[in-house]
């Protein structure tokens, strides 16, 4: 035992200080941007949003500002509010699908489902009909930008360019 009454077995490395210059957060740089653009979107004010989430002010003001990180249930809710993906929040480009998804238009099923009468209903079917099938989302699917999925298929038509599939290849269907 030491004359400090630290055992003698305690090894001591010296204390360096912490630079001043943030460490670099690109998720939490990009989340805050996020969060800032989708609330303008929506026209909602910080408040709004912390009473929607149930937490306070504050906490909405350092997730946007980057100096804070939400927790992974906050992520969800507010994925929920903007109805956008938590991948989309955090800035991945490219978003896995759940094996057994369906894409489905989620806002023309609740204006379908909100139909006073069956000739409201039917104005809807018939006004959004290519909206109103489900797709099943098969194994391996991604859901990605529109504009990279169709380089991604061009560069892989182009390789095969004397198939005749070539220009059929993951092409919408209108």
């Amino acid at each position: 035992m030491r004359r400090d009454g630290i055992p003698s077995h305690v090894s001591w490395s010296p204390v360096t200080e912490l630079t001043e210059e943030p460490v670099p957060r690109p998720l939490a740089s990009h989340l805050s941007l996020r969060l800032r653009e989708l609330r303008a979107r929506r026209g909602l004010t910080q408040d709004q949003v912390a009473r929607h989430l149930g937490c306070h002010e504050s906490a909405v003001s350092r997730w946007e500002s980057g100096s804070r990180f939400p927790t992974g249930e906050d992520l969800v809710k507010l994925a929920d509010l903007f109805e956008v993906s938590t991948d989309d929040l955090l800035g991945r480009m490219r978003q896995y699908a759940a094996q057994g998804s369906a894409l489905v238009d989620m806002r023309l099923l609740e204006k379908l489902r909100d139909a006073a009468t069956t000739e409201e209903f039917d104005r809807l079917v018939e006004a959004n009909e290519d909206q109103t099938i489900w797709l099943p989302v098969p194994d391996g699917a991604v859901l990605m930008k529109v504009t990279e999925a169709m380089a991604l298929a061009r560069k892989v038509a182009e390789k095969h360019k004397h198939s005749r599939f070539g220009d059929r290849l993951f092409r919408p269907r209108f």
